[in-house]
């Protein structure tokens, strides 16, 4: 399946200036982990009869004795609706390349695995709702405990657009999320970003711009619904940087939760 490149990050209100003054200063970075290359992030999507029905799936998958080849691929599983009834959203998070490798092999749409999830009640029929979206992690802040800095009953949201150079936007992130001891997140109720490159995804970007990737861990919907007011294109902060050349269209977003969690094996 050929898939192409997108992009992300984020802010709101009190954090705007923090955010666009990043390029010049910040306070301080003392919790914030470059990553390279070694963590990746996949945000997968796609329709069900219903979230009880693919909640009770996932849960026996999990407690049968004979585990799923790909709980040993996948370090851990945020879990979720994206639109409650009809689409789940799952955050596979992912160590290492070889680890990313055999799981892109064990999904391939054509092969036996995959097929094995259409064949059910909860996913017959639903073949054409799948949605990937890959992030090679280039930036965790808090750098904390890493994916199981995640708690049940979170909510995430994952944001993409174009930029220049994906590289560069990276930095530009990373001191956005940490200055002022992450003022950003407190005033935002975010508990956890992790920023970096998209490749090899569903979501498209602009030809000529980079695609780039955040997902922000809220505490709450609440939380969350108002950071989602600033995530557009003819909206004040955004509307700016894409005027300048900063960031390009089409922006892209979904999320899941209040989630559960799952551990690989």
């Amino acid at each position: 399946m050929t898939r192409s490149f997108s992009i992300g990050r984020t802010t709101r209100n009190a954090p705007r200036a923090r955010y666009a003054n990043a390029r010049t200063h910040r306070t301080t970075t003392t919790t914030t982990t470059r990553m390279s290359a070694t963590k990746y992030i996949q945000v997968v999507t796609h329709g069900v009869s219903g979230v009880q029905a693919w909640t009770e799936m996932a849960m026996g998958m999990v407690s049968a004795p004979e585990k799923p080849p790909h709980l040993s691929l996948i370090k851990k599983f945020y879990c979720g609706a994206s639109n409650v009834y009809s689409e789940i959203c799952v955050v596979h998070c992912i160590d290492g390349e070889d680890n990313l490798k055999a799981t892109q092999a064990l999904f391939d749409p054509k092969g036996d695995f995959l097929k094995g999830f259409y064949e059910s009640p909860v996913m017959k029929g639903r073949e054409a709702t799948m949605n990937w979206n890959n992030m090679e992690v280039m930036v965790e802040y808090p750098a904390g405990k890493g994916w199981d800095d995640v708690e049940e009953g979170a909510v995430i949201g994952v944001y993409a657009h174009g930029v220049p150079n994906a590289a560069e936007w990276a930095k530009i992130f990373e001191k956005a999320v940490s200055e002022d001891e992450g003022a950003m997140h407190k005033n935002s109720g975010i508990t956890k970003s992790f920023g970096g490159k998209m490749f090899e995804s569903d979501w498209e970007v602009k030809e000529g711009f980079e695609g780039a990737m955040v997902v922000h861990v809220f505490k709450s919907l609440d939380d969350k619904a108002k950071f989602d007011k600033m995530f557009d294109p003819t909206a004040e902060f955004f509307g700016g940087m894409v005027a300048a050349g900063a960031a390009a269209e089409p922006f892209h977003s979904n999320g899941n939760g209040p989630i559960f969690t799952i551990d690989g094996v």
